[in-house]
Parts: C-alpha cells; sequence; structure tokens
C-alpha cells in the first residue's frame, strides 16, 4: 500500500507540490492560513482534493483548521472529496488509520488543549491499541518537534506515552515545520510531513511510504 504523506499546506495552492500518485492521500492538518478563515477555504480545499487520482483520501484538523472547530457541521458538510478523521479510525485494506487533530495549548489556536491536562490524556487513551497508522497533527514530544524559534521541544509529552505503548507501523503529523524529516522510535517509523518551511515557502516534496500490508513493515519511499 502506497501512502502519500502531506502537511502544513496554509491554504496554499496544491499544485505548488508534485503530488505522486499512490493508494492513500494522508493530510495532517493546517489545510487553512490564519485565525480568520472563511467556509470557502474548505470548499478551495476540497476542489483541489477532488482533482487528485487516489482512491482514499484522510485530512485531520490543526490549529489553523478553524472552520473544523467553530463550523464544524457545515466545514465537514463540505469535505465530500476526503474522509475528515476527527479522534476516530478507517480502516483500508486491512489497515487501521486513526486520527486526532488535538494538540497542547499554543498561542490559542485551534484544537487546542491544556499541555498534561487530564482532557488531552483521554484524547490520546482513546486511540485504539491495534492501529496501524496514527494521524495526528501535534508531534510526540521530543520525535521531530524542535521549533527552531522557540528552541525547545514542542511536541506533546502524553501522546509520545500512548505512541509508545502502542507501537504503531507509521505515525504521521506536521504542526512543527523546522521537524520535517523521518525518525524511528522503537518500532514505529515517525515522519514529519510538513509542507513549507519556517517561513511557509512550498519547497518540501510529499513524503512517500510503501506499506507492507502483510508485514507492517513501513518503508520511505521519498522524503
Amino acid at each position: 500500500m502506497r501512502l502519500v504523506l502531506l502537511s502544513d499546506t496554509h491554504a496554499l495552492p496544491l499544485s505548488k507540490w508534485a503530488i505522486p500518485d499512490g493508494d492513500v492521500l494522508i493530510h495532517a492538518g493546517d489545510f487553512c492560513q490564519g485565525r480568520t478563515v472563511p467556509l470557502d477555504a474548505v470548499r478551495v480545499f476540497n476542489d483541489e482534493m477532488a482533482a487528485l487520482p487516489h482512491e482514499h483520501k484522510l485530512l485531520v484538523g490543526g490549529n489553523h483548521d478553524w472552520p473544523l472547530q467553530l463550523e464544524a457541521e457545515e466545514a465537514r458538510a463540505l469535505l465530500t472529496a476526503v474522509t475528515y478523521i476527527e479522534d476516530g479510525f478507517v480502516t483500508i485494506g486491512g489497515i487501521k488509520f486513526y486520527g486526532s487533530p488535538w494538540q497542547p495549548d499554543y498561542r490559542f489556536w485551534a484544537f487546542n488543549l491544556q499541555r498534561r491536562c487530564p482532557e488531552l490524556k483521554a484524547k490520546w487513551a482513546a486511540i485504539p491499541d491495534d492501529t496501524d497508522v496514527l494521524i495526528t497533527h501535534t508531534p510526540p514530544f521530543g520525535i521531530l518537534d524542535f521549533s527552531s524559534s522557540g528552541q525547545e521541544s514542542v511536541g506533546c509529552e502524553l501522546l509520545r506515552r500512548r505512541l509508545e505503548n502502542i507501537s504503531p507501523k507509521l505515525h504521521v503529523f506536521g504542526h512543527v515545520h523546522e521537524g520535517r524529516g523521518q525518525e524511528l522510535n522503537n518500532t514505529t517509523l515517525c515522519v514529519n510531513a510538513a509542507s513549507v518551511d519556517s517561513a511557509y515557502e512550498p519547497v518540501h516534496k510529499p513524503v512517500v511510504v510503501d506499506l507492507d500490508t502483510t508485514t507492517g513493515q513501513a518503508t520511505i519511499v521519498q522524503i
């Protein structure tokens, strides 16, 4: 199964990237940009996703994706070309994909919860033990989460703990543009798929991962 990974496209046209074909296209949040985001931004994104050839398209929300939190019903109704996942899962070809948009509080953006609070812990506790591919917007703490502007790791400690308890085959996230890359954490391939750099320039190629549906081995093809 070929997975194509995007994150943090920040309202830039998807044509800015040469998006390769694959079985599942995953966007790990922040398709919008700014604090005041019109519903029309969701419609534009959906139209762009509809034009892509991938059979399956999955989306989680990010901290810029205000319509998905403030106008949830209307925004989700516009997402006809993608499967939006919020604290839930879909199964494709026997592979369980779980998605969640939450993150430790960061400058009062969307889908924020207080760092290390019980509610955030409960969000991660809801991730099924048998998840194969975990999709979040926030990185886990200490994994591809170093912010050059803040000179610190800004990922989620509680998510890191849950990640190490369940060991999915692949964990896809974004949020911290400077953390773009891959890292193996125990048996989990972690990928920060941020598609823009710290200046919001579309300089990174989509990440391509091949997932062996028999062995569960996740292999980077392009990053």
